[in-house]
C-alpha cells in the first residue's frame, strides 16, 4: 500500500499540482492562458504519432496534465476572487449611500452588537445599480431579522482591517478568504426592513432546520453552559459557548468535540456500518448500503444547518462510501480522501487555507495510516482493556499529522490529550446519539423532557471532568513560537519517522536528522534575531493606549491598565520573543517616553489655547491619545517633531479631522486604527 501509493491513488497525483496552483493563485491572481495552451498542445500532439512514439511521449503528456491542473488552480483562484468582477461592491463604495441587502444568516449576539453576514444586491449613487459583494452588518440593537430578510440601509461600508499587531490574528485576510471585504455599523434609524424574502428555498429550509434544532435544545436543556455545549456538539454552533469551557477543551486537546467535524459524522458512519452488517455481501446490498449511508449523512448535515465544517465531513464520507461500496470494494482510501479534497477545492479553493479543512483531512489520513500498526503493537485479551487501547491508538494516530499544524496555529500542546480523549470521546459519542434521539422525541414531551435532563447531566459530567484535567499541573505547554518553515520541517521529520517505522527504511533516518538539524538552526537564528532587536510598537487596541519598547527579549510596556493585560499583547510578545516585561499602568498628560535613541510625547489633555514657548522641544513622535484637544497647526509653536501618531483610543470623527489637517499642511502622520499597529525598528 505504501510502496505503490503514488500509482494506486491517482487523485493524489491530481490534487498536489492543483493545490500548488491554488496556492500560487493566492499570491499571483492571474489566468495563465499561455501555459495552459502549451500544456494542451503537448498533450494533443502525440495523438498523431504512432503507438511507439506515443509510448515514448507518455511522461511528457503526464507532465502536461499536471501542468494543466496547476494552471487550473491559478485560474480557479482568479475566478473565485470577487474583486475582479466589474460589478463588485468595492468599486462603487462611498461614505454615504443607500444599499439593498439580503441576510445570509440570522443575526448573532456579540459583545456590544448583533452581527450578520449579508449580500448586497443594489446600491444608490445618483441612480440604482446592481452590484455583487458580501459585507458584515453590525446592529446596535437586536434586529427582528432572519435568513433571507431584505433590508434597505444608509451608510458607508468600510473596508475590514486587521489590527496589524505583531502575531495577531489577521481578521481582514480571514474575511477576504470568504470574499468579504466590507462592514457597516447601523443604528436603529439607519435601516428599514423591506417586504419579501431573499435567499433560496434550500437556504430557508436549512435555516428553519437549524432553528428547530436550537429551539428544541434550549427547551429541554435549560442550563446555560450545558445548552452551549449541546449546540456545539450537535450542529457546531459555538456562539453561546462559555469562554472558560472552550479554553478548557482547547487546553486538554479535545476542542474537536465541540466543533462538528469528521469525528461526529464518523461516529454516525461507523454506527450505520454496524447496523447494516446483516446485509448479504451482494452487489445490490453494497449499493443499498451506500444509498442509506449517504442519505443519513446528508440528512444529518442538512438538519443541523449544513455549516462549512459539516459539509466538508459529509463530502469526505460520501466519497469514502462511494469508493468502498459503489466503485470498488477495496479502493485505496488515500485516493478516496484525495478525491474528496479535490472536489471540495473545486467548490471553494479557499478551503485550502482553512484550518478546519486541513485538520480534518490530516487527522483522517493519520488514522488510516497509523491506527492499525499502532493497535497491532499491543494485543490485549481483555475485551474492555482492548477497547481502551483502541481509543488510545486512534487518538495517537490522529495526532500523527496534525501536531505540527496545531503547534503552528495554536502555539500550545496539550500534554494530557490521551487522558482527555479517553474521557471525552466515549461521553461525547453517547451525548451525540442522545441529542439525535432528542430531535426524534421532540413531539413526545414526556420522553423528550427525560432525555433532556439526562443529556444535561451528561454534559455537566463531561465539562467537570475536562475542567479537572485542565487543572492538573503541566496540562498544557504554552508559548510555542513556530514559523511556517519550521512547521514544514516537522512534517519532514514526521514522514521520515513513519517511513522508518512502517516501511523499515533505515535511510529515512538521515532525512529525520537533517530535518531536525535545519529546524534547530532556524530556531537558533530566530532567537539571535530576537536578542538583537530594538523595536517601538504602538498597539492597535480599540479605545485603549499601549506603547511597548522592546530591546532584545526584554520590554517596557506603558499604557492604560486595561491595555496592559489585553489578550492580543500575549500573541504579539510571543511573536517578538519577549520574555521579561516591565509594565507602567499610568500615563499622565504630556508624558515623554524615551525608546532607544527616539523620544515620544504622549498628548492626552488640552493644548488648544496654550501660549507659545520661547524654546521648542525637539522630539521624534507625538502620540495623540484619548481625544486630546489639540490644534495641529499650532504644534510647530511648541515642538520640533518628525511624525504625528493617532492611536486607537481616539474617536473616528477626530481621526478624520486630524488626517485632513495633516494633508492640508502637509504633515507626516500615522493613523493606527486605519493602518494597523505602528512598528518601527530603532
Amino acid at each position: 500500500m505504501f510502496v505503490n501509493l503514488w500509482r494506486t491513488a491517482p487523485f493524489l497525483r491530481l490534487l498536489l499540482p492543483f493545490a500548488a496552483g491554488i496556492t500560487g493563485g493566492m499570491y499571483y491572481p492571474l489566468i495563465p492562458w499561455e501555459c495552459m495552451i502549451i500544456c494542451v498542445i503537448v498533450w494533443l500532439v502525440p495523438v498523431f504519432f504512432n503507438i511507439r512514439k506515443q509510448f515514448a511521449w507518455r511522461q511528457y503528456r503526464g507532465a502536461a496534465v499536471l501542468g494543466l491542473l496547476c494552471c487550473l488552480g491559478f485560474s480557479l483562484m482568479c475566478i473565485s476572487d470577487v474583486k475582479r468582477r466589474d460589478d463588485w461592491l468595492g468599486h462603487v463604495v462611498k461614505d454615504s449611500m443607500y444599499c439593498v441587502a439580503v441576510l445570509k444568516e440570522p443575526p448573532v449576539k456579540k459583545k456590544q452588537s448583533w452581527k450578520a453576514e449579508a449580500e448586497v444586491l443594489m446600491v444608490h449613487n445618483g441612480e440604482w445599480k446592481e452590484v455583487t459583494g458580501k459585507l458584515l452588518l453590525y446592529f446596535r440593537e437586536a434586529p427582528p431579522l432572519d435568513y433571507g430578510s431584505r433590508i434597505l440601509f444608509r451608510g458607508g461600508p468600510q473596508r475590514i482591517r486587521s489590527s496589524g499587531n505583531p502575531g495577531a490574528f489577521d481578521y481582514a485576510r480571514y474575511c477576504a478568504y470568504r470574499n468579504i471585504y466590507h462592514q457597516v455599523f447601523l443604528d436603529k434609524a439607519a435601516w428599514r426592513m423591506l417586504p419579501g424574502k431573499g435567499g433560496n428555498r434550500l437556504g430557508r429550509w436549512l435555516n428553519a432546520a437549524r432553528s428547530y434544532s436550537l429551539n428544541a435544545l434550549k427547551r429541554y436543556i435549560p442550563g446555560k453552559e450545558e445548552y452551549g455545549v449541546a449546540q456545539a456538539l450537535l450542529i457546531g454552533y459555538r456562539d453561546e459557548l462559555d469562554k472558560e469551557i472552550v479554553q478548557a477543551y482547547t487546553n486538554t486537546g479535545v476542542v474537536h468535540i465541540i466543533a462538528i467535524s469528521g469525528l461526529h459524522l464518523g461516529l454516525i458512519y461507523v454506527s450505520l456500518l454496524q447496523l447494516l452488517k446483516w446485509l448479504p455481501r451482494k452487489r445490490w446490498a453494497d449499493f443499498l448500503k451506500a444509498f442509506l449511508l449517504i442519505t443519513v449523512l446528508w440528512g444529518f448535515s442538512l438538519l443541523t444547518g449544513a455549516s462549512a465544517s459539516v459539509l466538508r465531513s459529509a463530502v469526505m464520507f460520501t466519497t469514502i462510501a462511494l469508493g468502498q461500496f459503489v466503485i470498488a470494494r477495496h479502493s485505496n482510501i488515500f485516493n478516496t480522501l484525495a478525491a474528496a479534497a479535490f472536489l471540495l477545492l473545486c467548490y471553494n479553493p479557499y478551503f485550502l487555507v482553512d484550518a478546519g479543512f486541513q485538520l480534518s483531512f490530516l487527522a483522517v489520513a493519520g488514522i488510516v495510516l497509523c491506527y492499525q500498526p499502532l493497535y497491532d503493537l499491543w494485543m490485549i485479551e481483555n475485551k474492555w482493556a482492548d477497547k481502551l487501547w483502541q481509543m488510545v491508538a486512534v487518538s495517537m494516530a490522529a495526532q500523527a499529522f496534525t501536531w505540527p499544524v496545531c503547534l503552528f496555529y495554536f502555539h500550545q500542546f496539550p500534554n494530557y490529550f490521551l487522558l482527555a480523549n479517553i474521557v471525552a470521546v466515549p461521553l461525547s459519542t453517547l451525548l451525540l446519539y442522545g441529542e439525535i434521539g432528542l430531535m426524534m422525541l421532540v413531539e413526545v414531551p414526556l420522553l423528550a423532557e427525560f432525555m433532556g435532563k439526562a443529556l444535561e447531566y451528561g454534559i455537566f459530567v463531561m465539562n467537570t471532568l475536562i475542567r479537572w484535567i485542565d487543572r492538573i499541573p503541566g496540562a498544557v505547554v504554552n508559548g510555542i513560537a513556530l514559523s511556517m518553515e519550521q512547521m514544514f520541517l516537522l512534517y519532514v521529520v514526521t514522514v521520515a519517522c513513519l517511513v522508518m517505522w512502517l516501511l523499515k527504511k533505515k535511510g529515512a533516518l538521515w532525512w529525520a536528522l537533517g530535518g531536525m538539524f535545519v529546524f534547530v538552526f532556524l530556531g537558533a537564528a530566530r532567537r539571535i534575531r530576537w536578542q538583537e532587536q530594538k523595536l517601538l510598537v504602538i498597539y492597535n487596541l480599540p479605545k485603549l493606549t499601549a506603547v511597548e519598547y522592546i530591546e532584545g527579549r526584554k520590554s517596557t510596556l506603558a499604557g492604560d491598565s486595561a491595555g496592559l493585560i489585553h489578550p492580543q499583547l500575549a500573541a504579539s510578545q510571543l511573536e517578538l520573543g519577549v520574555k521579561d516585561v516591565v509594565r507602567i499602568s499610568y500615563i499622565r498628560d504630556g508624558c515623554l517616553l524615551s525608546a532607544g535613541n527616539k523620544r515620544m510625547l504622549i498628548l492626552r489633555g488640552n493644548l488648544q489655547h496654550a501660549p507659545p514657548v520661547s524654546k521648542k522641544i525637539k522630539i521624534d513622535y507625538i502620540l495623540f491619545s484619548h481625544n486630546p484637544k489639540v490644534d495641529i497647526s499650532r504644534l510647530q509653536e511648541f515642538f520640533i517633531y518628525d511624525q504625528l501618531i493617532f492611536d486607537a483610543s481616539n474617536t473616528a470623527f477626530l481621526l478624520r479631522k486630524w488626517k485632513n489637517a495633516c494633508n492640508e499642511l502637509p504633515l507626516r502622520c500615522f493613523s493606527v486604527p486605519d493602518q494597523g499597529a505602528f512598528v518601527v525598528n530603532l
